[in-house]
């Protein structure tokens, strides 16, 4: 049993930056690669040694609640329910303070990432102490930190923008005495969890990091990262079982009428579950088909699909559910069925 073994997994947010589709569906429970944001998350926490989980759910709160105690049965997870989560991540957070004691991992709900980071982060903690950042290249989107050291040290400053060279990937170790700096930073009028790191080392705290420059993260806020995350799992064959799976580069001819496909191609790679039914169709490339999805004379790339949804035509470089079609920055558009 490692030391380091809870971790407190917010997923109370609106999750705007969705656009529409945070309207119909919480972005917590979006499947890339056939598998809910969230589920991803307990996977790397899990694999990393995490025992405990203790979720911060707010917006849609009831649904993201049903679906841990669903599949999540045999976890020792706790969801907690954030009164004031449209002020920001901090009041999430707060919403946990009695449900842990001593050192805790806080990971969002939408960050998917190699397992070896929190495993990384944690033996660091019992060498470095905590509070401790992930940090990853500043090539990447971030909040960026401003730092002394190489591979690890000292963040000297927690400032949102570009022009330093890491930005934090989103997962800290804590211990409950941040709760305390928190709860100053919320009455100094500011609600992020952020500010409340950077008022820790203005008031003289040293917070650290521990740098993981070759390792892979992603953070699942827009419907752009949504298809870049998906495209990449089905590239790396990072997919879940019980699932139909076309690897890059192969074409398949399919005709199989126990398992509802017939007539059909696809360019690999492209993730469907059994209980899709496809006819006629080209899927592929970068294509997920989850639930009961209906295919009939459909041409489907780069696409996430989930839900009621019935295709017809050409669909691509978008998520659709229930028959509604999102890519960024865009209104909701009714596909053909």
């Amino acid at each position: 049993m490692v030391a380091l073994d809870t971790a407190v997994v917010l997923a109370a947010g609106m999750g705007r930056r969705m656009g529409v589709l945070s309207r119909f569906y919480p972005k917590p429970l979006i499947p890339v690669a056939n598998k809910p944001v969230i589920d991803w998350v307990f996977s790397s926490l899990s694999n990393a040694g995490v025992r405990r989980f203790i979720v911060v759910v707010g917006y849609m709160g009831s649904v993201i609640k049903r679906h841990i105690e669903r599949y999540f049965s045999n976890v020792d997870v706790k969801c907690v329910y954030a009164d004031d989560y449209v002020k920001g991540a901090g009041y999430s957070l707060l919403a946990a303070e009695g449900y842990v004691s001593g050192d805790f991992l806080l990971s969002p709900a939408d960050l998917i990432l190699d397992p070896k980071i929190v495993s990384g982060l944690i033996k660091a903690s019992s060498r470095l102490g905590v509070p401790l950042l992930a940090t990853g290249s500043a090539k990447r989107q971030g909040t960026a930190i401003s730092t002394s050291g190489g591979m690890c040290g000292s963040v000297v400053s927690m400032k949102k923008g570009c022009g330093v060279e890491r930005v934090c990937i989103g997962l800290v170790a804590l211990d409950s005495s941040f709760f305390n700096c928190l709860r100053r930073s919320i009455n100094n009028g500011e609600g992020s969890v952020v500010s409340a790191l950077d008022l820790y080392i203005r008031e003289g705290g040293c917070l650290k990091f521990i740098d993981f420059p070759e390792t892979c993260w992603f953070d699942v806020d827009t419907i752009t990262e949504v298809l870049k995350v998906n495209s990449y799992l089905l590239n790396a064959g990072i997919i879940p079982q019980n699932n139909f799976y076309v690897p890059p580069g192969e074409v398949w001819s399919l005709s199989c009428r126990e398992e509802s496909i017939t007539r059909s191609t696809v360019f690999g790679p492209v993730l469907f579950n059994p209980e899709c039914s496809i006819e006629g169709s080209k899927l592929g490339p970068n294509v997920s088909l989850n639930g009961g999805v209906s295919c009939k004379k459909a041409i489907v790339s780069d696409a996430v699909v989930f839900g009621r949804c019935k295709l017809k035509g050409v669909v691509k470089s978008g998520i659709l559910f229930n028959n509604m079609f999102f890519s960024e920055g865009t209104r909701i558009e009714q596909v053909p069925c």
